[in-house]
């Protein structure tokens, strides 16, 4: 998602300041996206020169101008074509992973302290995510937005579903880990001495490539038909 289609989201509500959509950023999408004061304002003023946005200063006797941000009609158009494109896919980089993948280095004592702390931290977001529900039925009914309000509770839904999928993959991991032998955990340079680097990685690029071949489709042989009944 790029943020000058979010910030295109949140002014078809209604108009905002940049201080606004921040405070409205962090409570309605936070547990998915972020941005700071210091990408959202820019970010408006580039909407502001492609003509997506518009800017009025409504100014204040007690209190500096505010600097009020609303979605013109092109702007309408590019947030309605950019939700009937393809969403790119994910990039995904967790810290989480990298460990356990080198977890054989370690010690089977930190690998378990660092899986269960994880688990501590997921329990915690689950709650988040189950307060976010509470907090979307309240706002939407009294903001009159129960038609957006389904959609919004689908990303909380998502974020409980990972979420546990998430607990059960680590419960069921230090479970398998408490059954094992500290042996698997003495990882250490001289046990890869055996065999030069070089090797590894042509025998890693050789498997890859038997792979990625077994997947392809033998191009001079047709698909067999199933039986007609």
């Amino acid at each position: 998602m790029s943020l000058k289609h979010a910030l295109l989201g949140f002014l078809n509500y209604g108009p905002h300041t940049g201080y606004e959509i921040k405070k409205v950023f962090d409570i309605s999408v936070a547990h998915f996206w972020s941005a700071e004061l210091s990408q959202i304002y820019p970010s408006l003023k580039a909407l502001e020169a492609e003509g997506l946005v518009e800017m009025k200063v409504e100014v204040q006797a007690d209190r500096p101008n505010r600097k009020v941000y609303s979605i013109t009609a092109d702007g309408r158009r590019e947030l309605i074509d950019w939700l009937g494109n393809p969403a790119e896919p994910d990039q995904v980089r967790e810290p989480l992973l990298v460990k356990l993948f080198f977890a054989a280095a370690g010690n089977k004592e930190h690998t378990l302290t660092v899986l269960k702390r994880r688990v501590d931290d997921l329990r915690l977001r689950l709650e988040g995510y189950r307060q976010g529900l509470a907090l979307v039925e309240r706002y939407s009914s009294a903001a009159r937005l129960e038609s957006e309000a389904l959609f919004w509770r689908l990303t909380i839904e998502y974020e409980i579903t990972h979420t546990e999928a998430n607990l059960k993959f680590i419960n069921d991991t230090i479970e398998m880990l408490d059954t094992m032998d500290d042996r698997a955990f003495v990882a250490a340079p001289e046990q890869y001495a055996g065999m030069a680097t070089r090797e590894r990685v042509e025998i890693l690029d050789l498997l890859k490539k038997a792979v990625m071949t077994a997947k392809e489709p033998d191009a001079g042989v047709a698909p067999a038909r199933a039986p007609l009944s």
